[in-house]
């Protein structure tokens, strides 16, 4: 070999990704006697999981029928199979969503049972929780666990987005968010507030930090954890280049690491590294206007850049184009002068109150506001294509910002000044004047908050039917009545912030079948290669189902596909 061939090496199978999907398929993989290497293009690990909320959508699980029995809400499979249908509608897979509903909870207990990741269930509604079938006990969330736990593979651990912490401590769910919102009008919240606040106090005292990891960065953790204890090597800031296709199948791919080039010959390759998210030539041609022509603002990882549906496609895979969204949307906020994904606020709090309208430049609402981020981003971005607009402005009341915060802006005491100087936070002592100040039509909008304000005193919104789902009034101010998602914006001072449709991951992908197989352009599967998460298109047809609707499929296939590859690699011994 002379001084320019690339080294090589072997394994069964190679994971290409770090998040939650892409380690699933490892370990599964590991523990089905197999060799696995994993590839990481980032210098750290955990992909867009890590910076997520780290819940997984999957129904049928014990931990749901448990949760179940204690509030009274019975969940079945034939329920979850028909709000699927009905989430799915005319883009169905059934092949795929029997996958999904039967090896979902068999993922759940492979990982509680053969790795170190724990699952909590909470009630939390489904995103479409009027419609038949839904159900508020599907939602799985990643138990925390300390720093001192996770061993060797806490040193190469992707942290979480440093701007949604509070004071470095980064909250364990929605739930606790609410509770710390309300620690001084209720004991329960002021005692569980007071005793994290001791921890986080200690850890920072004695490590200068948080040692409690939670979300999504406590489920990669765990899953890290468990890799590293069962021998799998992690090559990080190692891109895949390319595929190596040889006759039929897949045979391996090429990496570029630290060291040089290196051919890895694979049993089977595994595609788990994040969607396109960032590659302007696919958001281009595959996202609705106006996004598609706008800079992306996001939180996910800047490696996210279509690698994998690059490669696929290079071999002969097809890329599936037809999902009802492109991505899943989210909306989000700029931190003026940083560019990357931490000056990038999503706002899961603040549009739920009361007290807080979204609107246009042309001073009129778009969306119902406390809607889930994927269908307030499909709603805006309508309205923004059919009123020629890129941007929207979140508006609030003071009373409602100095209780909730509005994007950075945290609630009161914390100054405001920084972010009134720097342009992110604007405020006006009438509405008028902050339309002027934002370039939003001022006559518009004060007839447009005048409008809104007379059918919320009453709890109404004949416009966008705000406050009527179970999902709005879970996210609402239960002590607001009659509606606790709505409310007048009735005192100055008043605030406005710029908002845009971000998203946290793409729908569209690389076409596979059940078991997470890539499709060719004839629809046939090529043998050995498999793609999963973000890489695959979305199993549910481009819709989302409930709070963790991309990790759940994404853990579950990813889990299939390791699956299926053993029993194929074993077939060929």
């Amino acid at each position: 070999m002379n001084d320019m061939s690339p080294q090589t090496r072997q394994c069964d199978v190679l994971v290409i990704g770090t998040g939650g999907a892409g380690l699933t398929a490892a370990i599964t993989a590991k523990k089905a006697g197999l060799s696995v290497l994993i590839a990481e293009k980032d210098r750290v690990f955990g992909g867009t999981t890590a910076t997520s909320g780290g819940g997984l959508w999957v129904p049928g699980t014990g931990k749901s029928a448990e949760l179940g029995e204690k509030i009274g809400e019975t969940d079945s499979r034939e329920r979850a199979q028909h709000y699927l249908e009905i989430e799915a509608g005319q883009r169905l897979n059934p092949a795929k969503i029997a996958a999904f509903l039967d090896d979902g909870p068999r993922m759940i207990e492979f990982l509680e049972r053969e790795t170190h990741v724990r699952f909590m269930v909470m009630p939390f509604p489904d995103y479409h929780s009027e419609q038949e079938g839904a159900s508020s006990i599907r939602s799985l969330f990643t138990v925390p666990i300390s720093a001192d736990e996770v061993g060797p593979a806490l040193v190469n651990l992707k942290r979480e987005l440093p701007q949604t912490s509070f004071l470095g401590m980064t909250m364990r769910s929605g739930a606790e968010v609410q509770l710390f919102f309300s620690a001084t009008r209720s004991f329960g919240a002021f005692r569980h507030v007071s005793a994290r606040m001791l921890r986080h106090i200690w850890d920072m005292l004695r490590h200068g930090e948080s040692r409690t990891l939670t979300t999504g960065r406590a489920l990669v953790a765990r899953l890290g954890r468990s890799a590293h204890e069962l021998g799998i090597p992690m090559l990080l800031s190692s891109p895949a280049r390319a595929l190596i296709r040889e006759g039929e199948a897949v045979t391996g791919a090429m990496l570029e690491t630290p060291e040089g080039p290196l051919k890895v010959t694979a049993g089977a390759v595994i595609l788990a590294a994040g969607g396109y998210a960032r590659d302007p030539r696919r958001r281009l041609a595959e996202h609705p206007e106006p996004v598609n022509r706008l800079p992306l603002i996001s939180p996910v990882p800047a490696g996210n850049t279509g690698d994998s549906a690059n490669m696929a496609e290079a071999v002969g895979a097809r890329f599936q184009s037809n999902g009802a969204n492109a991505g899943a949307w989210m909306p989000v906020s700029q931190m003026p002068g940083i560019d990357d994904f931490t000056g990038v606020w999503p706002h899961l709090v603040d549009r739920y109150k009361p007290g807080f309208i979204i609107v246009l430049p042309d001073g009129k609402r778009c969306v119902n506001e406390s809607a889930s981020y994927n269908d307030l981003g499909e709603q805006m971005i309508a309205a923004m294509a059919a009123r020629g607009a890129s941007h929207g402005w979140i508006i609030g009341e003071g009373p409602a910002v100095r209780r909730w915060g509005i994007g950075f802006q945290k609630p009161w005491p914390i100054p405001q000044g920084k972010l009134l100087r720097n342009g992110y936070l604007l405020k006006a002592n009438s509405l008028e004047a902050l339309a002027r100040k934002a370039g939003i039509d001022p006559e518009t909008l004060t007839e447009t908050v005048a409008t809104f304000n007379s059918h919320a005193r009453n709890g109404e919104d004949p416009a966008f039917h705000r406050g009527r789902a179970p999902y709005d009034r879970y996210h609402g101010d239960a002590s607001h009545k009659p509606n606790p998602a709505l409310g007048p914006l009735a005192s100055g001072p008043y605030y406005a912030v710029k908002i845009h449709v971000g998203e946290i991951g793409n729908f569209k992908g690389i076409a596979t079948d059940e078991n997470a197989q890539v499709l060719d352009r004839s629809d046939r599967p090529i043998p050995c290669l498999y793609a999963v998460g973000n890489d695959m298109a979305n199993a549910f047809g481009g819709s989302y189902p409930g709070a963790g609707g991309t990790l759940g499929p994404g853990m579950t296939f990813a889990y299939r596909a390791a699956r299926h590859a053993a029993s194929a690699l074993s077939a060929k011994r």
